[in-house]
Parts: C-alpha cells; structure tokens; sequence
C-alpha cells in the first residue's frame, strides 16, 4: 500500500508564473500547489536546494492578488521543479489560501505561449 506523506492536499491550477534565481530567471506555468509548496512545469538549470524567488497571481482580473515568496528547490525531473515556500508575506499566504479554498471548481483551456513554444499559457473560463 502507497502512502501519502504530503501535509497539505495540492490541487491543480494552471498559473503563468516568474522564477528568479538570482543570475536565471525563468517564465514558466504552475502545475499543481498546496499551502506548502509548487510544481513548475518547464526546463531548468537548478538543482535541489537552490533558493529562488517566486511570483504569480491568482487572478486575471485583480493584478493585486499576486502571490510572492521565496521556495527552495526540493527535487527536479523531466517535466519540471518541485519548491518548497520557505516564507511569504501574510498577504501572499491570505491569496494562496483563497485560491486553494474557492477556486476549486474552475475551468482552465490551455492557450499558446508567443514567447515560449515550451511554456503553457493558461486562461480561467
């Protein structure tokens, strides 16, 4: 029997989001978050324990609900990075809780990124 040993249910929301490593920078799209950490989806050149900062929004109509901490990398394989939030500010954690909370039920399409072939564009419908 496989046993969950996350502490915090994730749930998939499709997010376009900014990595700054400090010297890399990187635009890429959210996968899956919990009230602990994120998946990113793209190509990286980081390794487990690199610290970076993060920023997203969580919403298309109000930029102000955007969400930034700073995650230390846990794992990274084909498909993406696995971070681990390490702090954030109190608003950020309010948004990030919202989002988990009452954004459950929404639709996501996929749409094409101009900038990157690689990287998705999500839209909320």
């Amino acid at each position: 029997m496989k046993y969950n040993r996350r502490q915090f249910s994730r749930m998939k929301f499709p997010l376009p989001t900014l990595l700054d490593f400090g010297k890399k920078k990187y635009e890429c799209s959210v996968t899956n978050f919990s009230l602990s950490g994120i998946y990113v989806q793209g190509w990286f050149e980081q390794q487990a324990g690199d610290i970076c900062d993060i920023k997203f929004c969580i919403s298309e109509t109000d930029p102000e609900m955007t969400i930034k901490a700073v995650c230390s990398v846990v794992r990274q394989d084909k498909k993406g990075l696995a971070l681990r939030f390490t702090s954030m500010e109190p608003d950020s954690f309010l948004f990030l809780q919202e989002a988990l909370l009452y954004k459950n039920n929404a639709h996501w399409c996929k749409q094409p990124n101009r900038t990157d072939p690689r990287v998705y564009s999500w839209k909320m419908i």
